[in-house]
């Protein structure tokens, strides 16, 4: 992509870059871009957080079941959310119809189109990112630094001297994984009405077929997401981001006393904003369950292409994933390092512009029978997403002793029945989960899969985007439905499979 986008008319020119670096429109656009990726990270840390310290830390009411509601949002791809919002908040939508209605108003209150709106999307998409791996810093830190804190200073003391920076590194993680999430989403700023990079990325190439100003476009963002990943990579060290624990094991617990009605009604409003509202406007604006027959009678092919593309995307992920772990894993592999920070790179890129370099690579003869299949849809979530599964995969086997493995090497001396039979088991949880996140992020793909499914072919994202736009409300609503509800279904299947699995390893 880079090579084809410094040559013009068979000549080397650098046109493109002076374009996107000189002209004004551009860096408006990339400053627009920046202010919105940097407000819903704020916004998300500062949800996201507090929800993991209460989880975490404090005897707020439902403890245990916010600990699973809060990743429920992750199965609603963030451009269901803003359909959800489209439908309460638009111009006649149910919140603005109520207000005009008992207030007399002569113009809607709320505006949900425009950079405001696409923030208070995406948060309620991404904060159980910050969540996640924020608990991930409260369950893995060593309890014995706390403990060793409270003889010399008081609980906040504790927490602002001791804690804090020993979790300060998986907030940050979350804040990266969040803010490039947030630059690179196409979605939500395409259907919100707000034009950012992403947007202006895929209408250089689809409108007007400039491969080379798309490349250039992709440039600022991309080597802003490197420099990130870098600093991330140097600032995580080796510690383990990603943990499948929900129990904070030894930790002290804050008594909340008279505040702990408040804690759990901030738990409670997050909840129902990011996953009660969003099912509820959908299913009234569905409407009777003739919309959902309708709207999988003519989307079956779709849902059945975007299931099986997703299955077979987080299993080739998973697998890819696990293999390449053990090698990132193993301090006395040479370039370890460098493999780590190369298997997290390619989320340095928009989806985008992955999707430009895609149709580059696979439009030529000899590689056709693979561009004009579905397996180039496979290929576009692999390549978007393994970074996810191996960085899960990583962390799980950061917690298997190793002990055991050197037990395992003097036991079985046959590689694959040693994996099979010792490390695989061991490394069950891991793998589940990291399935599970592989499939979900698969099946609300939307940014590369515009660009490379081929002709004929499509995906429920693609379905619903499309109807979007030809005003079918109650079949656009069914549809999202019908995609959370097998999202929920497949990842509940895999987790509760796992678990009867585990138990039974451990009896």
């Amino acid at each position: 992509m880079f090579a084809h986008s410094i040559h013009i008319d068979g000549e080397l020119s650098l046109e493109h870059y002076r374009t996107v670096f000189t002209d004004m429109r551009q860096l408006t656009l990339l400053l627009k871009t920046l202010v919105l990726a940097s407000g819903v990270t704020i916004f998300c840390l500062i949800i996201g957080v507090s929800f993991a310290f209460l989880l975490a830390r404090t005897d707020v009411y439902g403890r245990r079941i916010w600990q699973w509601l809060y990743l429920l949002p992750l199965c609603i791809p963030p451009y269901l959310h803003a359909v959800t919002w489209i439908c309460l908040l638009k111009e006649k939508g149910l919140v603005n119809t109520f207000l005009i209605k008992w207030f007399h108003l002569k113009a809607p209150l709320i505006d949900i189109y425009g950079i405001s709106g696409s923030m208070v999307v995406l948060t309620f998409s991404y904060f159980p990112f910050i969540v996640l791996l924020t608990l991930s810093g409260f369950h893995t830190m060593d309890q014995r630094m706390e403990d060793a804190a409270r003889l010399n200073y008081r609980p906040f003391g504790v927490m602002k001297k001791v804690t804090l920076p020993l979790i300060s590194p998986y907030i940050f993680s979350g804040a990266v994984f969040v803010f490039i999430f947030s630059l690179f989403n196409y979605g939500v700023p395409a259907l919100l009405r707000v034009h950012t990079y992403p947007v202006e990325i895929f209408a250089r190439f689809s409108a007007f077929y400039n491969e080379g100003g798309a490349t250039a476009q992709s440039f600022p963002i991309a080597v802003i997401a490197l420099i990130l990943i870098t600093f991330q990579r140097y600032y995580m060290g080796s510690r383990s981001y990603v943990t499948i624990n929900t129990e904070s094991k030894g930790a002290s617990i804050f008594y909340l006393n008279r505040y702990r009605a408040v804690a759990g009604l901030f738990i409670f409003v997050i909840i129902l904003f990011s996953v009660v509202l969003p099912l509820v406007i959908l299913s009234m604006q569905a409407g009777s369950f003739k919309s959902y027959q309708v709207a999988f009678s003519k989307s079956s092919r779709e849902i059945i292409t975007t299931v099986s593309l997703s299955v077979v995307a987080a299993t080739a992920m998973i697998c890819l994933a696990y293999f390449l772990s053990h090698p990132i894993e193993d301090r006395q592999v040479k370039g370890h390092t460098l493999l780590d920070y190369l298997t997290f790179a390619p989320f340095a890129f928009p989806a985008t512009a992955l999707g430009i370099g895609m149709i580059r690579f696979w439009n030529r003869p000899l590689t056709e029978a693979i561009y004009n299949s579905s397996l180039i849809v496979v290929l576009a979530y692999i390549a978007r997403f393994i970074p996810f599964s191996i960085r899960t995969l990583n962390s799980n086997l950061k917690q298997i002793s190793t002990s055991v493995i050197e037990a395992a090497v003097l036991c079985e001396k046959s590689w694959f029945k040693r994996t099979v039979k010792i490390q695989l088991p061991l490394s069950l949880k891991g793998v589940a989960a990291g399935w599970v996140i592989a499939f979900i992020l698969c099946t609300g793909e939307l940014g590369a899969t515009l660009l490379v499914i081929p002709p004929g072919n499509g995906s429920i994202s693609l379905k619903i985007y499309t109807l979007m736009h030809y005003g079918a409300n109650k079949i656009v609503a069914a549809l999202a439905l019908i995609v959370i509800g097998i999202n929920l279904l497949i990842s509940f299947t895999v987790l509760s499979s796992m678990r009867f699995g585990w138990r039974r390893q451990q009896i």
